[in-house]
């Protein structure tokens, strides 16, 4: 099991997916719980962010099933946290616990813990993003922009990318036709990505158009809007200021924000 998180930790959600299909692991509900988190984070790398975004608390809800003492963030009086909806019922928002003495069974659920938290904050501050566009940016380029930074660390400097093995299933053999087509720089599927990033933060809102997608400057002019917005980050994972110093990254993203920094 350890090597699963331990890949997961690293962004490697096809090796992770990989090892639950083949491997018989000694906790069946834990590995359950694995597999939606892997799950959640293909749905990112494909532009699938409040999919990404219930898999996970579906992930969080199904932990806490087998061990309810687990802490949980807080909803305020608006039913939000961290100006983010809480969307009860439906995902829950893990906090961290204390960490543990190294090894057991312990160790293991506060890995798994932490991955899902991990996951979680750094949507939730993906989600505040939205709000926070440059003015020289319509609201449209920037989200268009934002979607772009998600390629850029989930797909392009995702070293599996370009080395993947054969898809595990049917599900896992759609999400790389849909990476394909990212990777090879279809325009719609940009299109499609930003569109479901904004409905992240206005369910209602419209589809993107190709209006936007020419007034970002097309492919080239869009990804040079994302490695500006990149460079401008800390350093990963962004996971807002409560962030542990031995939180892992994902491989991707510190590959792509050392790209942006040195671009």
């Amino acid at each position: 099991m350890i090597g699963v998180i331990e890949a997961l930790e690293l962004g490697n959600w096809r090796k992770a997916s990989r090892i639950l299909h083949e491997a018989e692991l000694f906790d069946a509900y834990l590995a359950a719980t694995l597999m939606r988190v892997a799950r959640a984070m293909s749905y990112r790398a494909i532009g699938e962010h409040s999919r990404a975004w219930t898999t996970l608390g579906g992930a969080a809800v199904q932990l806490r099933r087998r061990h309810p003492r687990l802490p949980c963030l807080e909803v305020n009086e608006t039913g939000q946290i961290d100006d983010v909806p809480s969307w009860p019922g439906e995902v829950e928002r893990l906090a961290l616990p204390p960490k543990p003495a190294p090894g057991g069974d312990a160790e293991l659920i506060f890995r798994a813990v932490r991955l899902i938290w991990r996951e979680q904050q750094e949507l939730s501050e993906l989600f505040q993003r939205i709000a926070e566009r440059s003015p020289e940016l319509t609201p449209a380029t920037h989200i268009l922009v934002l979607a772009f930074v998600e390629y850029m660390c989930w797909v392009r400097h995702d070293p599996a990318t370009w080395t993947k093995a054969a898809p595990v299933d049917e599900e896992a053999a759609a999400v790389e036709e849909r990476i394909d087509a990212l990777r090879d720089g279809l325009r719609a599927e940009f299109l499609r990505s930003a569109t479901d990033l904004r409905r992240l933060r206005y369910p209602s809102a419209g589809e993107m158009s190709l209006m936007v997608w020419s007034n970002g400057g097309k492919y080239n002019g869009l990804q040079r809007l994302a490695i500006l917005e990149l460079a401008r980050r800390p350093e990963p994972p962004w996971a807002g200021p409560g962030k542990p110093a031995d939180c892992p990254s994902r491989l991707s993203s510190v590959n792509a924000w050392q790209f942006a920094r040195a671009s």
